[in-house]
């Protein structure tokens, strides 16, 4: 596979934390004030379940805090195929705040997590809930998940050893070189409100 087709949800978050983020849009993404019910949201990979073959495309969400600022991602990725949306995010409570600069929408999603080991399938241990008003998604993730801000290759390497189904999807050959801006979120409380979850 060529080293633009690995590229991953998380590792492309690897130059969108590292670069400054914490000046951009603090307004309006507001600081964190994490509930009991959303603990487990944060610098954890989520996915809808373990893929059955190369082929086969799950979604997966990730939200990242860097000292630096709050980048996340949500997407559907193969080993041969990977669609990402790259975000800009605050979490008040269990209330999820979402901006995506691409299309310069966004939008908000109740977010709660659980231990939820023997409820789950095999082999997670933690639940995510996202709801909007058309619906709601659940995905699933591990304790040991965990994505380190300053290390997201090797928290991907871990995590890929733990689950090698996962190999082709969580990839860290290629990181995006992505450098947001305060012009990037300019104008981000009239952008229109879009209903997230249908991506999924």
């Amino acid at each position: 596979m060529s080293k633009s087709g690995k590229t991953i949800v998380a590792v492309a978050l690897v130059g969108a934390a590292a670069v400054g983020l914490y000046s951009v849009g603090s307004a309006l993404l507001g600081e964190d004030g994490e509930a009991a019910g959303a603990k487990h949201a944060v610098n954890q990979v989520w996915i809808e379940r373990l893929p059955v073959d190369a082929r086969d495309q799950i979604n997966h969400f990730v939200l990242v805090r860097h000292p630096q600022g709050k980048v996340g991602a949500v997407g559907k990725s193969s080993q041969w195929r990977h669609h990402i949306e790259l975000f800009l995010w605050g979490l008040e409570g269990e209330r999820l705040s979402v901006f995506l600069p691409q299309e310069q929408h966004k939008a908000q999603l109740n977010v709660r997590t659980w231990e939820c080991a023997g409820e789950a399938p095999e082999p997670f241990e933690l639940c995510l809930e996202l709801k909007n008003k058309r619906g709601a998604v659940t995905m699933y993730s591990r304790k040991d998940w965990i994505i380190e801000p300053k290390d997201v290759a090797g928290s991907l390497a871990e995590i890929v050893e733990d689950a090698p189904a996962l190999a082709g999807v969580f990839t860290a050959d290629d990181a995006l070189a992505v450098e947001p801006t305060e012009q990037q979120l300019e104008g981000a409380e009239h952008w229109a409100d879009v209903e997230l979850l249908p991506s999924l």
